[in-house]
């Protein structure tokens, strides 16, 4: 474990297995940048799990449309995001740094969170429910948050396509 911004930490090149950046891209100024050289520092075989906001989710969607676009304390516009992704965009990013990606996953609204005391009664069960189907049908709408399960690109001789 390092105590220091993801910059500043002196990793160790080809030594780590998991690569875990859990809502970290979207805080530094050059996310791409990161990614470069948490690769240099990755395994060959390691596995990336990064996760980034949705800022297509339907919340931020509707308030655009009324022209807002609030800085928060939390969440999708938490007033520190240096940068807002879609699928796509984190996508693009994901492979301009040399990663493969091999799953995505979306994660919905933190219901728990939101209504404190509802876990276990119906009403919360069946919002549950809706929200999975809703994810299920529309994530590019509903998801709140992209999660990414990448490794490092091969490139077609052998060598690493980023240059690393």
């Amino acid at each position: 474990m390092f105590n220091s911004t993801v910059e500043q930490a002196r990793l160790v090149p080809g030594a780590y297995d998991a690569i875990v950046c859990a809502d970290v891209i979207e805080h530094v100024p050059d996310p791409a940048g990161v990614l470069r050289d948490l690769r240099k520092a990755a395994a060959p075989d390691a596995t990336f799990i990064i996760s980034v906001p949705n800022v297509a989710h339907l919340a931020v969607r509707m308030m655009l449309l009324f022209g807002r676009f609030p800085k928060m304390d939390r969440g999708i516009l938490d007033r520190t995001h240096l940068h807002f992704f879609t699928k796509d965009t984190a996508t693009a990013l994901l492979q301009s740094a040399g990663l493969k990606i091999e799953q995505i996953h979306c994660t919905g609204v933190p219901l728990d969170e939101v209504f404190k005391t509802g876990e276990g009664k119906w009403w919360f069960i069946a919002l549950m429910r809706s929200q999975h189907m809703m994810l299920s049908l529309l994530p590019r709408l509903f998801a709140m948050q992209w999660v990414f399960v990448a490794r490092k690109m091969p490139s077609a001789n052998g060598t690493d396509p980023t240059g690393f």
